[in-house]
């Protein structure tokens, strides 16, 4: 049998030209759809009215004052007090997981599925404090306390400041004294 021929060429060479070139062409048209892919964005302050700041602060403040009441949980491990632990959990904390919803809810938009993560975050990590507290477990008690405070402080930073503004994020790299406005 016979190659068959195109143009005075073998047909297979055409092919595998053809599919270099396609290829390039790929390429190309990747790299052209990446590099416009438009102008870089400039984040957007978010603020809110001082009625909203004042509504946010007012239901944060409780919140707050659990987060620094968790300081106790520690100890009472220490002492092996479990009992005390699984009543901390389900008494002064047992509802957490509703204020922290409801301030998530006052928050502008843009932010409100990272809180209400953090929010479910704590609460499990509320779950297994109680479950290790009952299986008298110090390491795992611990370990889901010390992730309960990451969770909770990282839902407390996209809580609005005094001013109205959302507070801007802090370069761990940068040194100085970041009160100094020369710094």
């Amino acid at each position: 049998m016979k190659a068959t021929r195109l143009f005075g060429f073998p047909q297979e060479k055409l092919i595998s030209g053809y599919r270099s070139i396609l290829s390039l062409v790929l390429v190309a048209v990747t790299v052209f759809l990446v590099s416009c892919g438009g102008a870089p964005t400039q984040a957007k302050t978010i603020s809110y009215s001082p009625a909203d700041l004042e509504l946010i602060q007012r239901y944060t403040s409780n919140i707050k004052e659990l987060r620094d009441r968790m300081l106790e949980i520690p100890p009472l491990v220490r002492q092996q007090r479990w009992r005390d632990v699984e009543t901390f959990v389900h008494g002064p904390l047992g509802e957490l997981r509703l204020k922290m919803n409801g301030v998530t809810r006052l928050l502008d938009a843009s932010v409100q599925e990272e809180a209400r993560s953090y929010s479910k975050n704590v609460f499990g990590h509320l779950v297994k404090i109680d479950e290790a507290a009952q299986l008298r477990d110090a390491r795992q008690l611990l370990t889901n306390y010390n992730g309960a405070l990451e969770d909770f402080d990282a839902f407390l930073a996209l809580i609005p400041q005094e001013s109205g503004k959302q507070p801007a994020p802090v370069d761990a790299t940068d040194e100085g004294d970041p009160t100094d406005p020369t710094a």
